[in-house]
């Protein structure tokens, strides 16, 4: 799932057109490779059971903790889970303990491509 979070930032979820086959209009619509949604390498798929991850880390996105410093990069240290919570609780996405899993492996993927990991 960490793969998800850095593809995110990265800009591979953004591409909404495709071809007319289910998968391709999926993996167009995430932006990512069709290979990725018939890989057999789970560690590198978006499988159905990781768009419900997926689509609540987009949610809180934007609540991350940073840590500014000057002359050097800006260092992102992950989500502000106090705001992540309160933006799923109005967003009314109900977290349970295995969402909340995989939101943070995303977010572990997401953090790593933000500091150039």
């Amino acid at each position: 799932m960490r793969w998800a979070g850095r593809a995110l930032i990265e800009g591979h979820f953004s591409d909404q057109s495709g071809p007319a086959r289910q998968v391709d209009q999926d993996a167009a619509f995430w932006g990512i490779p069709p290979e990725l949604l018939r890989a057999e390498d789970a560690e590198e798929a978006l499988w159905p059971e990781h768009v419900a991850a997926l689509e609540a880390f987009a949610v809180v996105s934007t609540q991350w903790r940073i840590e500014p410093r000057f002359g050097a990069a800006t260092r992102w240290l992950g989500l502000d889970y106090a705001a992540a919570e309160a933006g799923l609780r109005l967003a009314g996405i109900e977290v349970t303990p295995g969402l909340w899993a995989d939101i943070r492996q995303i977010e572990q993927g997401a953090k790593a491509a933000l500091n150039g990991d």
